[in-house]
This record gives C-alpha cells, structure tokens and sequence, in this order.
C-alpha cells in the first residue's frame, strides 16, 4: 500500500513538474505580446 502511495506521489510530482517546464518553454520561446490596443484599456 505505501509503495503505490509513493509512486503515486512521484507519478503526480512528475506530471506538474512537466506542466511548470511546458509553460515555461512556451513562454520564454513564443514572447507573447499585448497588442497596443490592449495595453491602453489597462
């Protein structure tokens, strides 16, 4: 039972480690711009 419990925990901590360095690629690759008009309603 813990043996399942720490895979479990592993397989989690895993999978939102690969989301942090997803989005963190994503952005630092792609620069996502606010259009002009955009930042002027802010």
């Amino acid at each position: 039972m813990k043996k399942n419990a720490y895979r479990l925990l592993g397989v989690v901590i895993a999978g939102v480690a690969t989301m942090f360095v997803t989005t963190g690629s994503y952005v630092i690759f792609h620069k996502p711009r606010i259009p002009a008009e955009l930042r002027k309603q802010v």
